[in-house]
């Protein structure tokens, strides 16, 4: 008997251009969504599971579908929707899942056949035995899955001609906080949850195994160049893909524990929060940690304020810059430039403070009113969002009117920002410059950016919007 084949696609953006400006391959950062691979891993042997990460390859219209789960962000729906209709003209049923959908059900449902609402591990077998029973129902609602009950993802599905050598794992999920601009607590839940750490520990001991005998070379590499080079070489590189890895402080010391016992070279991302707790800092360098994205958002307080996340205070950011370096921990910043208090003044002050307190990267991205959130509907409510096409919704795009400038200076400004950060000059004083650190990780990453700064930058790709604001 044939096995039913499913297609498990992550879609790009419809643009050939913008694609590539998001998908230069950097260092320990290109690596596939987990979810669809988890989804491959909840699937059992009487269906045959393929992978399409569109970044990287073109659906295989071709070859015979009988199930395709098609999941992106919101800049990715247009070409989303675009392959759920062609699949769905060649007899193929299509389900949409993702936080996009979930805001929207009834937008996915012009077409694909069934809408995931929320967390699809939870849901995945029952569609698979309706799909089986040829009953599939319009809506899924998910719930927050118990993380100790998922099983590894599928690596083996993974073309690793697209990614760069390393792997990546999930240890919690769920968001407190509830940013007005972010969906993550509607889609995941408030509540913290966590994946046991004994099953992260046997998870990473079958990937990496013990650290192997150093060779000769490997000594003087390490004793020459860096520490660190010897990791790369063995691929013992990991990138925790976690909102905020260090949400609940007890098991994340005891996930550093693990990663301290394998001898690995990872990074992830964490709140402001780790300020807090002196011994968490030790410990993440003692882990192996290479660098922290934190997501600093504003170095406006009122802005982090109206925001919802109070655990940011602005006045200490340079303290926390500093707390990290001083353990040999690179910082990867993460600002939103937009906000209502925000005026064309803030960005050379936002490059300035990159610049001075010397970010290993930067990501400036613009306020962007994702369906599904506090800042949408706000928006929203007030006619202040003039494009919903929602390829724009890419965070490089203005799609709304700011309160104090004009979309055009919005635009403009975000890329400022971004040919100072990157400029020579900008990578010279972060990078090469003391405290110097991990400057063999963080130089390659900078070309990138930089690369993607030229893109970011062209006006044929993404052209200055003229919007002026309606007359009151």
């Amino acid at each position: 008997m044939t096995k039913p084949n499913i297609f498990l696609i992550a879609p790009a953006m419809d643009c050939k251009e913008r694609n590539k400006a998001f998908g230069i391959k950097l260092p320990l950062l290109g690596y596939p969504a987990i979810s669809l691979p988890m989804i491959a891993a909840l699937t059992p042997d009487t269906f045959t599971v393929r992978l399409v990460d569109c970044a990287n390859e073109p659906v295989p219209y071709g070859q015979p579908c009988d199930l395709a789960l098609v999941v992106g962000q919101t800049h990715h729906m247009p070409s989303a929707y675009e392959i759920c209709d062609k699949l769905c003209a060649m007899g193929t049923k299509v389900v949409l899942g993702g936080m996009h959908v979930t805001a929207l059900p009834d937008e996915g449902l012009k077409h694909a056949d069934t809408v995931i609402l929320h967390e699809g591990e939870s849901v995945w077998q029952d569609i698979l035995a309706d799909f089986s029973k040829g009953a599939l129902k319009k809506t899924y609602e998910g719930g927050p899955v118990d993380l100790a009950t998922l099983p590894p993802i599928r690596r083996d599905l993974f073309n690793n001609t697209f990614y760069h050598p390393g792997e990546i794992i999930e240890t919690t999920r769920g968001c407190p906080v509830g940013c007005q601009f972010c969906a993550v607590k509607d889609f995941f839940g408030s509540k913290f949850r966590v994946r046991p750490p004994e099953a992260i520990r046997q998870e990473l001991m079958e990937l990496f195994g013990p650290r192997p005998p150093q060779a000769k070379w490997k000594d003087w590499l390490a004793a020459h160049w860096h520490p660190d080079i010897p990791y790369f070489v063995e691929r013992r590189l990991l990138y925790v893909m976690d909102s905020n890895f260090i949400s609940e402080p007890a098991h994340a010391r005891a996930v550093l524990e693990v990663f301290k016992e394998l001898d690995i070279r990872w990074y992830g991302h964490a709140s402001f929060n780790l300020m807090r707790d002196e011994a968490m800092l030790d410990l993440m360098a003692e882990s192996g940690c290479m660098s922290v994205n934190i997501g600093f958002e504003s170095i406006n307080q009122t802005n982090i304020d109206k925001m919802g996340k109070h655990s940011n205070k602005t006045a200490r950011y340079t303290e926390c810059i500093k707390a990290l370096h001083d353990r040999d921990i690179g910082v990867m910043g993460t600002f939103i430039v937009g906000f209502d208090d925000d005026t064309p003044a803030v960005f050379d002050e936002l490059a300035d403070f990159i610049l001075e307190n010397q970010l290993e990267t930067a990501f400036t991205l613009t306020l962007t009113p994702l369906p599904g959130t506090a800042i949408f509907k706000e928006m929203d409510k007030e006619n202040r969002i003039f494009s919903k096409n929602w390829r724009d919704y890419d965070h490089g795009t203005v799609t709304f009117f700011p309160k104090n400038m004009t979309p055009k200076q919005l635009h403009q400004g975000m890329r400022h920002v971004w040919k100072r950060v990157y400029s020579w000059k900008g990578i010279w004083q972060r990078i090469l410059k003391k405290p110097r650190i991990r400057p063999f990780f963080f130089l390659p990453v900078n070309m990138g950016f930089r690369k993607c700064t030229r893109i970011l930058s062209s006006e044929k790709v993404w052209p200055t919007p003229n919007q002026k604001r309606p007359s009151a």
